[in-house]
């Protein structure tokens, strides 16, 4: 099932640099555009480091308290970067409820969901990869302060970033220029929105880091408990050198 392919592009894999004691800087520049041309040329550069790996991924999606699928899938990148993707286990709860919708009920069930993981593959690619230009505008417009609970590391919190009603904080290390975390917050139609987090971390005894738990969640943005619609949920695990 192609449907949930997006999120399984979005396992980062980035080229650790170890902190000194003085807690160095990649760059002394205050300036924000600099900041931010190094942070995109980590991104790009590192988007390939995974290629010398295999590793698998779990999805699963739910709708509100009901679980609807879980596929563990196995991956890799080729030498550009690209990700490719083979399905080792498929279980789609939502066809097993025989009975509880009509066959029309569940294909329109599940084409509304296919069309909101389409718009979540679209914005979650271009969020966690932004376009040089983009991320120039975020950081020289953004709110930079020291990111509590990380060492040695800033947070830039900025909105409207690339699209109206959009809200990005990024936890960048400030001696590697690369993503601790990043969420972002934007809006689907006038009453639903979009949640996501990115939350990085290294395969171990290795400078290479990755993804490791990505959650994406459909919300009534009127709602003051932020009901959850659909909620998506990818786990990276199992890291093998080819």
């Amino acid at each position: 099932m192609k449907h949930f392919l997006f999120l399984l592009s979005i396992s980062i894999p980035l080229t650790s640099l170890p902190l000194t004691a003085n807690a160095q800087k990649v760059t002394s520049s205050k300036d924000p555009a600099q900041w931010a041309l190094i942070y995109k040329d980590q991104m790009e550069k590192n988007r390939k480091a995974l290629s010398n790996y295999t590793w698998y991924y779990e999805v699963t999606v739910m709708e509100g308290e009901e679980l609807l699928y879980v596929d563990l899938l196995e991956a890799t990148r080729n030498e550009s970067g690209e990700l490719q993707t083979t399905t080792l286990n498929q279980d789609l709860k939502i066809k097993k409820r025989h009975g509880l919708l009509s066959k029309a009920g569940q294909e329109k069930r599940l084409a509304d969901i296919q069309e909101k993981i389409n718009f979540l593959r679209e914005v979650i690619q271009s969020y966690v990869y932004m376009s040089r230009g983009s991320v120039v505008d975020f950081f020289d417009k953004a709110s930079v302060s020291e990111a509590v609970g990380y060492n040695n590391a800033l947070r830039v919190d900025g909105e409207n970033v690339l699209r109206q009603g959009d809200f990005i904080t990024l936890f960048g290390d400030k001696a590697t220029a690369h993503p601790h975390f990043l969420t972002f917050s934007v809006p689907y139609s006038e009453t639903i929105g979009v949640d996501a987090s990115v939350d990085f971390r290294h395969i171990r005894n290795s400078s290479v880091f990755y993804g490791a738990e990505i959650t994406a969640n459909f919300v009534e943005m009127k709602s003051a408990k932020k009901a959850q619609i659909i909620s998506i949920e990818v786990k990276s695990f199992d890291f093998e050198k080819k």
